[in-house]
């Protein structure tokens, strides 16, 4: 049999920080933000979202913004190729009560988004990205008992890894949901970063997050 080579075309990163989060920090971040205003999602009452956060509006949310730096450095090398300076211009902590979900959106305005998960996820309820909608699929496919799903066919991904305290980056334009959470309540913070500016030979685009 001739030697076969299969090459990983335009992957796509997804970082897990495991334990970015200390116990106590959770806390204060959790009695900090629940008695604040918060806003029913349109799709579920079971879904609730604070009002928008701008990272140095307080202690705690500054103090993640500065050591989240290196893994936004990080992560943006893998899309940019540069280690940039990156700029976390919101962020919103989100209350998934039992019963409810989110449905499958994606972020705008922003390169690399994030979520610090402040309580462990119900295997239900993970974070799952879906591949992009008809934009890379055939028009057939070949779906059922027999059939296996592989890093070329599946048409979603679950972050079935992910507990209380981790941080998890990916990129804005991925689309993503959380499904029926059958388990407690799952609190998030999520937050949208740009990079201080991108170029492309002579040409500059800076950002202003503020």
């Amino acid at each position: 049999m001739s030697k076969i080579h299969i090459n990983n075309l335009f992957p796509i990163p997804v970082m897990r920080v495991e334990r970015f989060l200390e116990d106590c920090e959770i806390q204060k971040l959790v009695d900090n933000l629940r008695n604040t205003n918060q806003e029913k999602n349109a799709r579920t009452d079971l879904l609730s979202h604070t009002d928008v956060i701008h990272p140095k509006a307080h202690p705690l949310f500054r103090s993640l913004t500065e050591r989240s730096q290196e893994y936004l450095r990080d992560f943006g090398f893998l899309l940019f190729g540069e280690n940039l300076k990156w700029h976390i211009k919101e962020m919103w902590m989100n209350f998934l009560a039992t019963g409810g979900h989110q449905a499958m959106h994606s972020h705008a305005n922003s390169f690399i988004s994030g979520v610090f998960y402040l309580t462990d996820s119900h295997l239900s309820a993970k974070t799952v990205f879906h591949n992009t909608m008809g934009a890379r699929q055939f028009v057939f496919s070949n779906n059922h008992a027999e059939s296996a799903n592989t890093p070329y066919n599946c048409d979603r991904w679950a972050a079935t890894d992910m507990k209380c305290g981790d941080l998890l980056l990916f990129p804005s334009y991925m689309l993503h949901a959380v499904p029926r959470n059958e388990g407690e309540e799952r609190i998030t913070v999520a937050f949208n970063a740009l990079p201080e500016r991108l170029k492309s030979w002579d040409y500059e685009v800076s950002f202003n997050a503020q």
